[in-house]
């Protein structure tokens, strides 16, 4: 066989560099299937199997260069498909490196929408639900109400039983307060013990029966790090938004808030309507 020259030596260089983008995309590929939006698994079998062959028929290539063309000029049209193999693993890494920027990017968004405890909206998260909410009740017409809820007595759950209890209670409460409300409801955290509810479709006296119910279950779903007769329960304020408008909203939800006082000094464990 003749010694090889410079163009031969660059030959087989971009064929192994072809042959390892190869299985670095098929890499690519089996890693962004195991997301929860990854492609289906037949697609991403066939792509697999698709680049590793490619990246064994590269190294072939680039064999056959070295018995073939050693010492000669390699012909153009070699090169061409040269270039054209490597831009297919290429263009399939890149495809999974922005569909995994893209994902990441939406946990992220979502991440900063939802409270990391509980899994409900936080603050700008309920903000930006209920600003949706009232745009459809506001097309739709019907009252609107908005409501505060508060753990009684959560202080002492932290400071007797622990950080890991409180938040073992916070996650019971959410959840239960989750299965209790009704469909279309929107349930935030506000910070600590502190949650809003939004109601639409009813005022502040028929929402009371709901959060009742959602007192109910909180009390009877979620259990007490004491144990004994102690009981997780919360107390609740709710008032009528005057329109569906996110000033009306905060303008309800201080109103709420000072009937959750009122339900909290007139002994806990209640809801009572503003006003």
């Amino acid at each position: 066989m003749d010694s090889m020259t410079a163009w031969n030596w660059s030959f087989l260089l971009l064929r192994a560099a072809t042959s390892v983008t190869c299985v670095v995309a098929a890499v690519a590929v089996a890693r962004h299937g195991r997301g929860r939006h990854g492609t289906g698994w037949g697609y991403r079998a066939a792509a697999i199997l698709y680049l590793l062959l490619l990246a064994a028929l590269t190294m072939a290539e680039g064999y056959r260069q070295i018995t073939t063309w050693a010492g000669s000029r390699t012909p153009l049209l070699d090169w061409f498909w040269l270039g054209t193999d490597l831009v297919i693993p290429l263009a399939v890494l890149l495809l999974a490196i922005l569909r995994e920027r893209n994902a990441l990017a939406g946990q992220l968004a979502a991440a900063a929408r939802h409270d990391p405890l509980t899994g409900l909206p936080n603050r700008a998260g309920f903000a930006e639900e209920v600003a949706q909410a009232l745009a459809r009740a506001a097309r739709a017409g019907g009252p609107v109400a908005a409501a505060m809820l508060d753990l009684d007595r959560f202080k002492r759950v932290n400071d007797g039983w622990g950080h890991a209890a409180g938040d073992a209670v916070l996650r019971g409460a959410a959840d239960a307060m989750r299965q209790a409300m009704r469909p279309g409801d929107i349930l935030g955290r506000m910070g600590g013990e502190e949650f809003a509810l939004l109601l639409p479709g009813l005022d502040a006296q028929s929402a009371l029966p709901v959060l009742d119910r959602v007192r109910a279950a909180v009390e009877q779903a979620v259990p007490h790090p004491g144990g004994g007769e102690e009981r997780v329960t919360l107390s609740a304020g709710v008032a009528t938004l005057e329109a569906p408008r996110p000033e009306a909203l905060e303008a309800a939800l201080r109103a709420a808030d000072g009937a959750l006082y009122a339900a909290k000094a007139a002994g806990r464990n209640r809801a009572l309507p503003a006003g």
